[in-house]
């Protein structure tokens, strides 16, 4: 298919995507964030992968790595199984104490990304690199420095904020009315729901549904985004207020359309070019076990995909770079 055909069927996902937003904002996220996300992560680190990574350095995906690891282990070590096999201490320092810093995880990934794209020396790169560190360990307490990094980051900057500007990119490399169109309608939709009433859609959400959300901390982004918009004054959520609500949808809309508009471009990017049989079965059997691990519980999935996540979002960071970087060049 060529873009024009391609962008014509994503003006049709954005309409699905916000429409059933609208009617099961939590449900819709929950579902597709739990079979969407995980093909998306498996899929899109395969293909950047066969990209090397979009960095000349060869060191930088070993620095990812063990980022996601660092990141991944207070996740992991959450299940109750640790709870009999260690100690105590070692579970606080496993689950409390390396969380404190994954923020700062996140923002010496995407720093020493960027370092990899201008430095070439091995040795500058590395002098960079505890540079970066230093600054990490003694800026990770900062509260913007953790709304940005813990919360907006790894979500909405990169599920929205990023989909939209590599929508941008591909009309800056073909242009036409309805790529234009699509850009133009993800501000319109989620600026549309300050005018939605959502009293017709008569929300009912079941306990299932509330409880995978709390226990899941989906909650806090939810917050955050509410007290940034101005709806209070501290951090605060419910269910069924009208500003909750539609902040849930445009969440909903956002990681909805972010795994569909990826499995739209496959086409356009090749993603699937490179996936040879061998490669095709393992990510179908990760996609199957994590989905299985969902089906189990729903907190067991989390755990289990949280690595995928991560890395995906981590090795992403070079793409977002030369995105942002050939957009501001006239």
């Amino acid at each position: 298919m060529n873009t024009l055909q391609i962008d014509k069927i994503n003006l049709g996902l954005i309409v699905i995507s916000f429409t059933l937003a609208c009617l099961l904002p939590f449900e819709l996220f929950l579902v597709s964030y739990a079979v969407l996300g995980p093909l998306h992560y498996l899929t899109e680190t395969n293909w950047i992968a066969d990209k090397n990574y979009f960095v000349p350095n060869t060191l930088w995906k070993y620095v990812v790595l063990v980022s996601a690891i660092i990141y991944t282990t207070p996740y992991l070590f959450s299940l109750t199984i640790f709870r009999e096999l260690l100690n105590d201490s070692t579970l606080t320092f496993l689950t409390i104490t390396i969380r404190q810093y994954t923020n700062g995880v996140l923002f010496f990934v995407l720093v020493s990304a960027v370092l990899s794209l201008v430095i070439s020396s091995y040795k500058a790169f590395m002098y960079s690199f505890i540079l970066v560190l230093i600054i990490s360990f003694f800026t990770h307490t900062s509260p913007t420095y953790g709304l940005i990094f813990g919360i907006l980051l790894p979500t909405i900057i990169h599920v929205f904020v990023f989909t939209v500007l590599f929508m941008v990119y591909g009309l800056k490399k073909a242009t036409n009315w309805i790529g234009v169109l699509n850009v133009v309608l993800m501000f319109l939709l989620p600026l549309s729901l300050w005018f939605i009433n959502t009293d017709v859609f008569h929300y009912e959400f079941s306990q299932t549904i509330k409880n995978n959300y709390l226990q899941n901390n989906f909650h806090v982004l939810n917050a955050h985004l509410a007290k940034l918009l101005g709806a209070y004054d501290e951090l605060k959520f419910f269910f069924y207020e009208k500003v909750d609500l539609k902040i849930q949808i445009f969440i909903a809309f956002a990681y909805l359309y972010h795994y569909l508009n990826w499995f739209s471009k496959t086409t356009v990017i090749g993603w699937h070019k490179k996936l040879t049989k061998k490669k095709s079965v393992i990510i179908l059997g990760v996609w199957l076990l994590v989905l299985a691990s969902y089906l189990y519980d729903y907190r067991v999935g989390i755990i289990c995909s949280v690595f995928l996540s991560v890395i995906h979002v981590m090795f992403e960071f070079p793409l977002n770079v030369i995105t942002v970087k050939t957009l501001v060049k006239k």
